[in-house]
């Protein structure tokens, strides 16, 4: 995140327990040449998956697999399924962050079959007819759902100008309470 390359689709701190529900991103600064932010309806890709390829939609809705961060502080994990869904099927979550997602620990014929549902999931996940590029201005912010709002980031040229924007997290129950008061 702190560099000028492109950042591939994917949902923040899927290592939580409870990860963060809504992320908000404020703009202070963006003249830079690129760097359009990305959003991906996770849900709409996963709704398509299951209409497609239903057996590819089940292994990542039934195999948890480990995300975890690191460093000589912390050793944050959890192990979820990717697509998470509720008791009756219905989707109520996605995970997914490539660079903190571990190698699955499953069977050699069960690791290719969600190796390949994994694939399958994220190329959908790149298509052009799936993604919203905005690119934000000093001062504008989003708001999005982090359980079904993929974001990432388009390359940008930092020579061409500054680029900051400010990351923060509010949950649900916190946001009822706001409003019930």
């Amino acid at each position: 995140a702190f560099t000028a390359m492109g950042l591939e689709p994917h949902s923040d701190l899927p290592n939580c327990t409870r990860p963060p529900d809504i992320q908000l991103l404020y703009c202070l600064a963006n003249e830079a040449t690129g760097g359009g932010s990305v959003f991906i309806d996770a849900f709409a890709v996963a709704g398509e998956l299951r209409a497609e390829a239903p057996e590819s939609f089940a292994l990542l809705a039934e195999t948890p697999v480990t995300f975890r961060f690191h460093d000589a502080a912390d050793d944050i994990r959890h192990s979820a399924p990717v697509i998470e869904t509720d008791g009756q099927g219905r989707l109520t979550g996605v995970r997914f962050n490539n660079w903190i997602r571990a190698a699955l620990d499953a069977p050699p014929e069960r690791a290719r079959a969600w190796y390949r549902a994994y694939r399958a999931f994220w190329q959908r996940l790149r298509e052009p007819r799936f993604r919203l590029i905005l690119k934000l201005t000093a001062g504008q912010m989003v708001a999005f759902d982090n359980s079904r709002i993929l974001h990432g980031r388009e390359a940008f040229d930092p020579n061409s100008g500054r680029r900051h924007l400010q990351g923060s997290y509010l949950d649900w129950d916190a946001e009822r309470s706001r409003r019930r008061l």
